[in-house]
């Protein structure tokens, strides 16, 4: 079992986004004059979301006359994640203030951020009892999703662009702890989900010129759709505090940057490295800290 959650969950999306992100490089480095910004982040997208489909497909018995919520929403993200990357004011120099977006920019990926929220939502008759909860859901996972890219795209267009893509993956982790404590085939796809952005990651901070933190929008959607899958999956009853605080992570990250934009990137990466530890070790203890600390139960 071990063995198969290293290949599956481990290896094989290291190796899928790997190949995209080269493939990346290798275009950057052709002599192709068409699409030198937006063709690379384009095909880290689609490597990264071959990662996370590779693994679903494997590691999941997957019936596809009854497929869940939570693995079918990758559509949803993908198709947004691709046409809101390919969008021409996306594939724009980080310089240019936020207020030249284009109006097309935000409409993709405000339809991508509702469709990924209703998606979400797990429908059948075993989830009539929780179908009050749909609606506030969907608005927490549409809005927090916004906002995320809101204050993310903020980051990337004040000189953070190379390392952007970090702060989405601290956004992450706390889903992927949420997902721990709830649902093992969740918390699976979503360690496959963390070793691909991962890689990217790197790639982006060490080849700035291929612009892959663009590929941060597709991450903020799977960490707002999986917050609201592991809020249904789970037994325990956690505060809305902590659920806000999950959802809203990279923002919260971002927030300091805001007076710190003109400082030393050394600077600014230090305090987004500090705020996230703290806020990811806060959620870490309120969701994993009785199992690993508390008292062991009775044996009967």
């Amino acid at each position: 079992m071990e063995t198969q959650i290293l290949l599956w969950c481990v290896i094989t999306p290291a190796i899928l986004s790997l190949a995209f992100v080269i493939g990346a490089w290798a275009f950057q480095r052709s002599k192709l004059t068409v699409g030198q910004e937006r063709v690379p982040a384009i095909l880290a997208v689609i490597g990264w979301s071959s990662a996370v489909a590779a693994c679903m497909l494997a590691r999941q018995d997957l019936d596809w006359s009854a497929l869940e919520a939570w693995q079918i929403v990758l559509v949803p993200i993908i198709v947004s994640s691709l046409l809101v990357t390919a969008c021409s004011s996306f594939a724009t120099d980080p310089s240019i203030a936020t207020r030249n977006h284009s109006a097309g920019w935000w409409l993709i990926a405000g339809l991508g951020s509702i469709a990924t929220a209703m998606w979400t939502m797990p429908t059948g008759d075993g989830w009539t009892d929780m179908l009050p909860l749909h609606r506030p859901w969907m608005a927490s996972v549409a809005g927090a999703t916004l906002v995320n890219v809101w204050s993310l795209d903020r980051m990337r267009r004040s000189g953070a662009a190379p390392w952007v893509l970090w702060v989405a993956l601290a956004g992450l982790v706390a889903p992927t702890l949420l997902a721990a404590s709830a649902y093992g085939g969740l918390a699976e796809w979503m360690v496959s989900a963390l070793v691909a952005t991962l890689v990217v990651a790197i790639a982006a901070t060490w080849l700035p010129k291929l612009h892959l933190g663009r590929l941060f929008p597709a991450v903020l959607l799977l960490a707002a759709s999986t917050t609201a899958t592991g809020r249904f999956y789970t037994y325990e009853e956690h505060p809305a505090w902590l659920y806000g605080l999950i959802l809203l992570l990279p923002t919260c990250v971002s927030i300091p940057d805001v007076w710190l934009s003109k400082r030393p990137t050394f600077m600014r990466v230090s305090i987004a490295v500090t705020v996230a530890a703290i806020l990811l070790g806060v959620i870490g203890w309120f969701l994993l800290g009785d199992t690993m600390f508390g008292e062991p139960t009775e044996d009967w």
